[in-house]
């Protein structure tokens, strides 16, 4: 039987998602759903718009990774479960792998219907709710194929990363807003605009085409029905670079870089009242590292908040992956640090 994922009651949802018309859509790192079925089979239409940049899909049964695709342009039909016992409860997630691509014209994917013989069950909750929000580190750049210097999203696998390293451990649905080459301040070029505080209140700020727009993109985010129980900051490597350009004047940069972030801690407070938030950093330089405390120690001051500075190991050595990035063992390590953070914060309160 066909069903739109808009009509089935049981479902969790994961990340900045949103519906256009009956299809449901996908645009960030990690974003899907989770059904929780007795099925025999499963089938999914899915719509992937891309130009340049092909996008890739993630499958997880029982938390496990079974499938990591490239999805081919327009609409077509995927396997997603076949040959298996209906009368046993399997938890399915249909999660987006790419980041969202928004130098690209279109960078969309769509989950348009599913075709199983389902009984569609309650979906048990996690024990945590975690937002990342990052660079290229959280969307999984270099943790695949690692021996490839080529910007292609074959390099990318956010499901090896630090985020999903640390949702495992804790038990947690996580959502990432992340783009590679982003920053706090300036992206990696130098590009004010490559700032990801600007974006955070819409469910995609940074995909602004008119395709994205009509999926609901530029629509702000619902944070009071989107709780978390964590934020976990991942921003400042870009800006490390930026710093460094001839257009700008590196203590008047400094200066800019952490009014932004002090302004940045107040809007993620202000949207989050009740999360603990934690600003980590460290995995690719530690250039930023006393401007980013400088951040955190001044907005606690001022605003008499409890934001904790993690500092994550260093991916040199043996921990680099492809395009000079954390390889898995590196993102391991990261999420073991976060875990242990987490762990005093949530587990212990």
């Amino acid at each position: 039987m066909e069903y739109s994922l808009k009509d089935i009651e049981n479902k969790k949802i994961w990340g900045r998602c949103s519906f256009e018309n009956d299809d449901f859509v996908m645009f960030w790192t990690g974003s899907g759903v989770e059904l929780n079925v007795k099925a025999s089979y499963m089938f999914a239409e899915i719509e992937a718009s891309y130009e340049a940049l092909e996008l890739w899909l993630d499958v997880f049964v029982d938390d496990e990774r079974i499938m990591r695709f490239p999805l081919q342009k327009g609409k077509n039909k995927y396997q997603i479960l076949r040959g298996f016992d209906p009368g046993h409860q399997t938890r399915v997630r249909i999660s987006r792998n790419t980041q969202s691509m928004p130098d690209d014209k279109v960078s969309l994917i769509k989950v348009c219907s599913i075709d199983t013989d389902a009984e569609f069950l309650p979906v048990p909750n996690r024990k945590y709710k975690i937002e990342f929000i990052g660079d290229s580190i959280t969307s999984g750049e270099g943790s695949a194929a690692l021996t490839r210097e080529e910007w292609i999203p074959t390099v990318f696998d956010p499901a090896i990363g630090y985020a999903f390293e640390t949702a495992k451990l804790l038990d947690a649905e996580y959502n990432m807003i992340s783009q590679s080459g982003w920053g706090l301040y300036a992206a990696w070029d130098g590009n004010l605009e490559g700032a990801i505080p600007p974006i955070y209140k819409y469910v995609c700020g940074s995909q602004k085409t008119e395709f994205a727009l009509a999926a609901g993109a530029g629509e702000e985010w619902d944070f009071e029905s989107n709780k978390k129980d964590a934020i976990i900051i991942n921003l400042g490597t870009n800006d490390s670079g930026a710093c460094k350009l001839d257009k700008f004047d590196c203590d008047q940069f400094m200066k800019d870089f952490t009014e932004c972030g002090v302004n940045f801690l107040k809007d993620v407070r202000a949207k989050n009242p009740d999360s603990v938030i934690i600003w980590c950093y460290g995995m690719l330089g530690t250039d930023m590292q006393n401007g980013i405390e400088n951040i955190v120690k001044t907005y606690n001051n001022n605003f008499s908040d409890n934001v904790r500075f993690v500092l994550l190991p260093d991916c040199s050595d043996g921990l680099v992956g492809a395009r000079m990035h954390p390889n898995p063992e590196g993102h391991k390590l990261a999420a073991a640090e976060l875990f242990s953070c987490l762990k005093e914060e949530l587990i212990n309160e």
